[in-house]
Formats: structure tokens, sequence, C-alpha cells
């Protein structure tokens, strides 16, 4: 916080205002980030009413950013990450900036029988969050877009998607995924 005051050219006392905790201004961070980048996923997303199509693209875009920008690679190093983690996994209001964007879309694809019915959207969003953190993790990082992607065709599309029993837009006897 001593730093965060330092840059700002404010008290630390005038951080604390604003801020109770290094936790509470990373969220801050992290909310005023992902409200601009989540808007501009899902307005490029290609094939915005297939679930099938899209859900790779609502892990790959967003975890995309952070690569080739300081500050998202600042918040998700190996040094920042057990923390941006446990905001991730607990902070509601994550969720819910996850669920303004994308649950319109969940909602019609729910309501078009793409996604299982049983599925708590809210809760969908915090798992699709922790896929997204895994994927930032270092031996997740180094892998290549296409390889995450077959990964959560794989994996994520057919848990999610009713009746995918197997790669979207991919032959259904596709070589099966390694994991090394």
């Amino acid at each position: 916080m001593a730093e965060v005051a330092g840059e700002a050219g404010v008290a630390r006392s005038t951080v604390y205002r604003y801020f109770a905790s290094r936790d509470e201004l990373i969220l801050a961070l992290l909310l005023g980030r992902m409200d601009a980048a989540l808007d501009a996923v899902v307005r490029g997303l290609p094939h915005p009413h297939s679930a099938a199509e899209s859900i790779p693209d609502l892990i790959l875009e967003p975890i995309g950013l952070v690569e080739g920008n300081p500050l998202n690679e600042a918040l998700f190093s190996p040094e920042s990450s057990a923390s941006v983690t446990w905001l991730e996994l607990t902070a509601e209001a994550l969720v819910d900036a996850v669920l303004r964007h994308y649950g319109p879309l969940m909602e019609g694809w729910q309501a078009s029988g793409q996604l299982h019915p049983d599925l708590d959207l809210r809760e969908t969003v915090r798992w699709m969050n922790a896929v997204s953190l895994i994927m930032l993790s270092p031996p997740w990082r180094g892998r290549d877009r296409e390889w995450k992607r077959r990964f959560l065709e794989h994996y994520l599309v057919r848990a999610l998607v009713a009746g995918e029993t197997g790669p979207p837009g991919r032959a259904r006897r596709a070589a099966p995924l390694v994991l090394r």
C-alpha cells in the first residue's frame, strides 16, 4: 500500500480511505479492467448463438489479454497469482462482473437447449473462472492456443453443452487429447 501511495503521490492513509486492504485494491483494479475486456470479448464472438463454438472463446480471449500487457502480466505473475486466485475464486463481485457480460449469452443458450438445463449459471461462471486461472498458471501458460482450445472443447464444452459428445466442428473421432 505504501508503494501505491508513493506512485499516486498521496499519503498512505488516503489509499486506505478507499481500500481497506491490498486485496481490495487488487479487486478494484481487476474489476475495472475486466469490465472493458469482457465487453470486447462478447462483442467479438464469431458465433455468439452457438454455445459449443463460443465457450472456448469465453476462456481463451480473456486469458490472451494477459500476455503482452505489463499490468496484466504483473497481476498474474507467479508472485501475485496466489492473491489473484483467492480473489477470483471467492469474490462475488468478480462473479457478478462475468455474469453481467456472459449471463445473457448463457441464459439464451440454456433457453434454446444448448446448455444443460440443470446448470446453475452463477456456479458455471465460477467454474469457468477456475479453468481460466488454471490456464494462466505456469504449467499451462506455455501451451499454445490450439492445444488449449482442444482441451476446452474436449472437457469444458462436453460438460456444459447438452448433447455434445465431442469437440464442436471437428470429426467426432478426433485424435485423443494427450496431457503431457
